[in-house]
């Protein structure tokens, strides 16, 4: 990691352009940058062959504040070849950035760094792969969006994604066990009548959801956890606009501890200097990062990053 420090620090001001540039043109979604499986060196994005676009783009959607080793066990587990190998090939990641979030005001953070923790990241996750026969080594695009709903997201992708991704591959989200439920909240959708209605366009395209369940706990146990999808298969919500055959587009995963780690928890630990803890929480590129660049020092909510 230390050899590539000087990289990815350079990559800062260019991310600082390419998202200034993202938001003064109006757009909705764009590829920032593309890490290879070749090298996991990050490139400038160029759209891929028509050989090579996807078919299923898995998507990984998070505020990456920083990346943890939550988003690596979200992205390992879909690209594991025992439940991948069903879907359409090719296969590519995207780790996409909202720059604005449905429930939170924008953080002070420096979204040039969120943006670099998540190109470091992809290599981390890259190199993790490249060893392991039960995983498929694909391409991870990073993509910002300047919109809050994931319908609205993906929308955004088939339309100005369209160079990037021309095949129209179906979309993955993949969510933990609190996502879907805000996913499915009437709430979020108030201009729709019924609320739900407003999910018919991400569903008709064969897009899904990939939900990985929380251990017992704080959202209950697991089977309250499958539950919840069951109301949806049995019509409960069918009053909202929620139909039952979009529980076969919704994919559960047993619980993984690992995805249950607060961002929260590895910043105020970076914040006072115990590096053991964050490397247990993150990949080592990221603890590097974050470390050589004294991200966090001054604040652990993220507000101040050098």
């Amino acid at each position: 990691m230390a050899s590539r420090l000087p990289t990815y620090r350079s990559l800062v001001p260019r991310l600082a352009s390419a998202l200034e540039s993202f938001r003064s043109s109006g757009s909705t979604f764009r590829v920032l940058k593309t890490v290879t499986p070749s090298d996991a060196t990050p490139r400038d994005p160029s759209p891929p062959s028509s050989g090579d676009s996807p078919k299923t783009l898995f998507i990984l959607d998070s505020s990456f504040n920083p990346p943890s080793i939550a988003h690596q066990t979200l992205a390992a587990s879909a690209l594991h070849k025992s439940s991948s190998d069903a879907r359409p090939k090719p296969h590519r990641l995207l780790l996409l950035f909202a720059t604005m979030n449905a429930e939170k005001a924008p953080s002070a953070a420096a979204f040039e760094q969120r943006l670099t923790l998540m190109t470091v990241f992809a290599a981390d996750l890259l190199e993790s792969l490249k060893d392991s026969q039960d995983h498929s080594v694909v391409p991870v695009d990073i993509g910002v969006t300047s919109l809050p709903y994931y319908t609205d997201k993906s929308a955004a992708i088939e339309t100005e994604g369209a160079e990037w991704y021309p095949n129209k591959p179906s979309h993955v989200h993949l969510v933990g066990y609190d996502t879907i439920t805000r996913f499915f909240a009437a709430k979020y959708y108030p201009k729709f009548d019924p609320p739900l209605s407003a999910l018919d366009p991400y569903f008709d395209a064969g897009h899904g959801l990939r939900v990985t369940l929380r251990p017992d706990g704080d959202f209950g146990t697991v089977e309250d956890q499958r539950a919840f999808v069951r109301r949806l298969e049995s019509g409960e919500m069918e009053k909202e606009g929620g139909k039952r055959e979009w529980a076969k587009q919704v994919e559960l995963v047993g619980p993984n501890p690992r995805t249950g780690v607060s961002s929260t928890r590895i910043r105020k630990a970076a914040k006072r200097g115990d590096w053991e803890e964050v490397r247990e929480l993150c990949t080592p590129g990221v603890v590097e990062y974050v470390r050589s660049e004294g991200l966090y020092a001054d604040d652990d909510r993220g507000a101040k990053m050098a």
